[in-house]
């Protein structure tokens, strides 16, 4: 059963696909709700073809029922290592309701021109049953890094249908959308997002994505491959 996991696991990060920067604005790796008193590391890599790789490092601590703070150092490279982009994301979550949260990230472009962004987004889990569970987030994005360049702001909304497969497996499938506002024909993107998480200790674990681009050529052409290992200390 293990090897057939992994090699799932193994099959996702080959096929991920590029997500909008909007989605990727956060301190942690993908939509996830707070959990109370926990302190998290995490590191992962993942590639688009048109360049040579990403690789996200986090941490993020809630220091009690209401407040979650996180960071995320992110490093592209391209053209066989000879330039490399790092990025910085610093972000905090605030439990508005039992199972409703705030959260906001504010992006820095550390050795590039790209500048920064600010990304606020609402979240909102709906537990359906005992193992399965729906996560819907709103985010709004603003400033050059998430819009890009002369972009006024970007929208995005997403839903997560999550199934907690006995105690250590959650398969969940997201369907992501952004598009920005003043380009909202020209910039409105789809993807759905297949993820599948697997606990190999009490406290590590492991998790890989698929995320296909659908509605835009354009969307579809930005193929991203990707896996993620985050531990609870």
């Amino acid at each position: 059963m293990v090897r057939v996991i992994l090699l799932v696991l193994m099959l996702l990060a080959v096929y991920a696909s590029a997500l909008d920067r909007l989605w990727d604005t956060r301190y942690t790796f993908g939509p996830e709700f707070m959990v109370r008193d926990r302190f998290t590391v995490g590191a992962g890599f993942y590639t688009a073809y048109i360049e040579d790789g990403t690789l996200p490092i986090n941490a993020q601590v809630a220091i009690n029922d209401y407040w979650e703070f996180g960071g995320k150092i992110f490093s592209t490279t391209n053209d066989k290592l000879k330039n490399i982009n790092t990025f910085a994301d610093i972000g905090a979550k605030y439990r508005i309701r039992e199972y409703g949260t705030l959260e906001a990230d504010f992006l820095l472009g550390l050795n590039n021109s790209e500048g920064g962004g600010l990304v606020f987004s609402y979240a909102q889990l709906q537990k359906l049953s005992k193992n399965f569970s729906n996560l819907i987030e709103g985010r709004i994005g603003f400033f050059d890094a998430v819009t890009g360049k002369d972009g006024y702001a970007k929208l995005g909304i997403g839903l997560t249908p999550q199934l907690q497969l006995g105690n250590s497996v959650r398969a969940m499938m997201g369907v992501e959308t952004s598009g920005s506002l003043g380009n909202l024909t020209d910039d409105f993107m789809i993807d759905l997002v297949p993820r599948i998480e697997v606990g190999l200790l009490p406290n590590l674990r492991v998790l890989g994505e698929l995320a296909i681009g659908i509605l835009q050529e354009k969307n579809n052409n930005n193929v991203r491959t990707g896996i993620y290992l985050t531990c609870d200390l």
